[in-house]
């Protein structure tokens, strides 16, 4: 009812009364999170795991990380692998350049065998497959331990062997593709899709690793990265020299068919 304009409003007040009494069915509730906030560092973590860890990956998530690595970027593993670099897809990516480098050095060697003698055999080069083995595993997997060892002795960067066996092994992800489109017989161009690959693969392992010598207060550790880049071109001539070129058996049975022999 209303008395002179103004409304009353009953309020039923608890027959318990304030002490010892009922709350009436109110709750009150914190929606402030009790979690510990989130670790937002630009940094790669390199707290020691489990070594099945590494390789607990989604196939997917390898495969973006694959296609990713084509691209020269810095912060790689913190951006693209969000700080937890994986070994799967380096491990995979290395043994699938071997196997590539292997078939498509076979298959070309083949064909020009059987265009320069058809009567003849055609003979299986195996030493050619222990030859990929060891360049592509002993750049993939001994360089960058042998890289993280010195960073290691020298007290440079924070980062682990993992993070060092996964951009390196990522680097040569483009060579896969390449060895590939080497099929093709003209001999410049070849050189010129070798040389496309060592210049992408090389500029992803400088925005890589650069960082992290220049992350000491030593500076001559920074000339570290000249070896590294003088070590990757050696590495991608001798790919091109064994893998890439028209040989039997590793003998050279003749010029390209379309290219100048000194392109060879």
């Amino acid at each position: 009812m209303s008395h002179g304009g103004y409304a009353v409003v009953d309020v039923d007040e608890d027959p318990a009364g304030d002490i010892g009494g009922s709350t009436s069915g109110l709750e009150f509730k914190t929606f402030l999170s009790t979690d510990p906030a989130p670790n937002r560092s630009t940094s790669p973590n390199t707290a020691p795991q489990a070594p099945s860890s590494y390789f607990d990956v989604d196939t997917n998530i390898v495969l973006k990380r694959v296609g990713m690595a084509m691209i020269p970027r810095e912060g790689f593993i913190v951006e693209v692998c969000d700080g937890q670099i994986d070994l799967y897809g380096p491990f995979w990516t290395l043994t699938t350049l071997i196997l590539s480098l292997y078939t498509t050095s076979t298959l070309t060697s083949s064909i020009t065998h059987y265009l320069a003698s058809p009567n003849t055999p055609i003979n299986s080069n195996l030493p050619l497959l222990s030859t990929a083995t060891s360049v592509v595993y002993f750049y993939g997997l001994g360089v960058p331990a042998l890289l993280w060892g010195a960073t290691k002795w020298l007290k440079v960067g924070e980062w682990g062997v993992a993070e060092a066996l996964g951009v390196y092994g990522y680097a040569m992800t483009v060579f896969v593709p390449i060895s590939l489109l080497c099929l093709i017989p003209v001999g410049i161009l070849r050189w010129a899709l070798v040389a496309a690959a060592a210049a992408s693969s090389g500029y992803f392992l400088v925005r890589n690793i650069y960082p992290v010598l220049a992350s000491g207060d030593n500076k001559a550790v920074r000339l570290l990265i000249i070896a590294v880049v003088v070590l990757h071109a050696a590495v991608a001539l001798a790919m091109k020299v064994l893998f890439f070129s028209y040989t039997v058996a590793g003998v050279e049975v003749g010029p390209d068919p379309i290219e100048d022999p000194l392109l060879r």
